[in-house]
């Protein structure tokens, strides 16, 4: 196996006997000058094919023992779901892990509103993201709300049963397009849209856009957090409210305030704003 590309010292881009690409994980494997051929392969710990490249750079960002206990949840997912997992959904899990215990550092708590939904239309789905929590509490040593159970459980239902193809149709690649200019020009930047964060916010939009399709609203239940969203986040604020505008205007969809909420975490993400 030879690594050509490196991610961080224990992460690296490889190619296989058969030149196929992959991420492999393992101790030190990309601390050395690239390229080099991996003569000990018991070094590698992990590998993952057919991965998207934006989830290279994600990667980079995602410390090692967040991307191993996300790595032992997919395996866990693997063996008790009999359909295809997306090959992204370690990438996709870690970052969210991440990305939660960011917020729960930070003393925001997120409620989840769809939880009793969760629970009675994907029971299955719900018991392996309890299961999914309590890995990570074990294993990162935290303790994240019990509503990350349904979070994760969401990611799951995603992998499994919505692929990027099934959620995408052209008159929604036109709204995100919209969307995106919206952002841009609000903050008068430049958004890489072959970056992870947008691919991100992307996925974030082709959701909320086919839960509206669905008639499926979802009632705010973080009115205080969206709130304290509103005054620290005055600018970005002003942006959602620009894309709700938008969507009211152009397709008659009204975003709920939890919509909002989710937006203003997003945009801020996508701008990588200070605070979130």
């Amino acid at each position: 196996m030879k690594a050509i590309k490196k991610i961080n010292n224990n992460t690296a881009v490889c190619l296989d006997s058969q030149n196929h690409e992959l991420i492999a994980i393992g101790r030190g494997i990309g601390f050395h000058e690239m390229p080099y051929e991996i003569s000990d392969l018991s070094a590698i710990q992990r590998t993952f094919y057919n991965v998207d490249s934006m989830y290279i750079d994600l990667a980079s960002e995602i410390p090692d023992d967040i991307l191993e206990t996300a790595a032992q949840i997919v395996d866990m997912v693997r063996l008790k779901v009999e359909a295809p997992i997306n090959s992204n959904l370690v990438f996709t899990l870690a970052d969210h892990i991440k990305f939660a215990i960011e917020r729960r550092n930070k003393g925001m708590v997120i409620t989840a509103p769809m939880q009793y939904d969760i629970q009675q239309l994907y029971g299955d789905e719900y018991q392996l993201g309890l299961k999914a929590l309590k890995i990570v509490n074990q294993n990162l040593e935290i303790r994240l709300p019990s509503e990350e159970a349904t979070n994760l459980a969401l990611h799951f239902i995603n992998a499994k049963a919505m692929t990027a193809k099934e959620i995408k149709n052209e008159e929604n690649d036109d709204l995100i397009s919209d969307i995106t200019d919206i952002v841009s020009g609000h903050f008068e930047i430049y958004i890489d849209k072959h970056s992870f964060n947008y691919s991100r916010f992307v996925t974030h939009l082709q959701y909320l856009l086919k839960r509206q399709d669905q008639g499926v609203f979802i009632k705010s239940s973080n009115k205080e957090l969206y709130e304290n969203l509103v005054k620290k986040f005055p600018k970005t604020n002003e942006c959602v409210e620009k894309i709700a505008q938008f969507l009211q205007d152009r397709v008659g969809f009204e975003l709920e305030k939890e919509e909002k909420l989710y937006l203003i975490l997003h945009v801020n993400r996508l701008c990588s704003r200070e605070g979130l």
